[in-house]
């Protein structure tokens, strides 16, 4: 793909269509764009370029084994979870995009484009996206791109799914690259965010508040010895910012909060084990969930943002 101006040419490779300036082909020294991205969003995609979106044997991606449960006892609460997302979107249309789609790791996760004629998905890390193509086949279109500059038309796009990816993003851009995923929707289309509260969500800091001050104070702990022994302190993460909802609703478009889930994953690995009626824990939290998504989805852990342009 080349620039009306024919000053960058953008390869496409694997099916893969990359447009990030900094690696498109010049044909001259002072076109060359150094890196586009900052530290913290490089940090993402060195994560899950090198490790992130590789499977161990047991066919489950690395993302998954660090921050996902995968236990048996959590199985059926997670899939109706991911069910929901369903919900809030436009049953069928011709493009849905997928605004870091990752790996596409959940066989649930391809149920949002079922009845789409297609998929574009969006990401920065192009293991993902090879990932990505290889389960849609010719119905994936695949983009190397950076979410908070989306390389589309506005009002293209009939669904958007960014299922737990802004609040990877730094935070002064997370509400641009909203506001990018709203651009690029049709009007009547519909877009689902699946957000993280953290310590915004007021019952997951009463259950987790020991686990989070053990966590503090072992973190500080590394970062001391480090500096005494010169030693590494704490491995650094992937990046994370979670703004609270009212930074949102001052400056989104409207949009509905509904719940996708309410517990986080450390809560699950604490609190929820088969043996302790685990399953039937999650089978009640579910049933509530359901009877009032909107307070749930406000005080939990991952609500959904359900944006409709009108």
């Amino acid at each position: 793909m080349i620039t009306a101006d024919g000053a960058y040419i953008f390869p496409i490779i694997n099916e893969i269509i990359i447009l990030l300036k900094d690696l498109a082909l010049v044909d001259s020294k002072e076109k060359i764009v150094q890196q586009t991205i900052s530290a913290d969003k490089q940090l993402v995609k060195n994560f899950y370029d090198s490790r992130g979106w590789f499977a161990n044997e047991e066919g489950n991606y690395e993302d998954a084994v660090i921050y996902e449960d995968l236990r048996k006892v959590s199985k059926e609460y997670l899939k109706k979870c991911h069910d929901r997302v369903s919900r809030y979107l436009n049953p069928a249309g011709k493009y849905i995009l997928d605004a870091a789609s990752g790996a596409l790791q959940y066989e649930d996760y391809l149920q949002y484009s079922a009845n789409y004629k297609c998929r574009v998905c969006v990401d920065f890390s192009f293991q993902a996206l090879k990932e990505a193509k290889r389960k849609l086949g010719s119905k994936g279109l695949c983009v190397l791109c950076d979410i908070t500059n989306l390389p589309f038309k506005n009002s293209v796009m009939d669904g958007f799914v960014s299922l737990n990816t802004i609040y990877h993003i730094p935070k002064d851009e997370q509400v641009t690259a909203i506001n990018e995923l709203y651009r690029v929707l049709a009007p009547n289309a519909k877009g689902v965010v699946v957000y993280d509260w953290f310590k915004h969500s007021s019952w997951m800091n009463f259950w987790m508040l020991p686990f989070r001050g053990f966590v503090f104070i072992r973190n500080r702990l590394l970062d001391l010895a480090g500096r005494i022994f010169r030693t590494r302190g704490a491995e650094r993460r992937l990046y994370f910012y979670a703004h609270k909802p009212q930074y949102f609703k001052q400056h989104l478009p409207p949009f509905q909060i509904k719940v996708w889930r309410t517990v986080s994953v450390p809560f699950m690995r604490y609190y929820i084990h088969s043996w302790l009626f685990g399953k039937k824990i999650l089978d009640w939290l579910y049933r509530q969930e359901e009877k009032d998504p909107e307070k749930y989805g406000l005080k939990g852990e991952y609500p959904m943002l359900v944006f409709e342009k009108k």
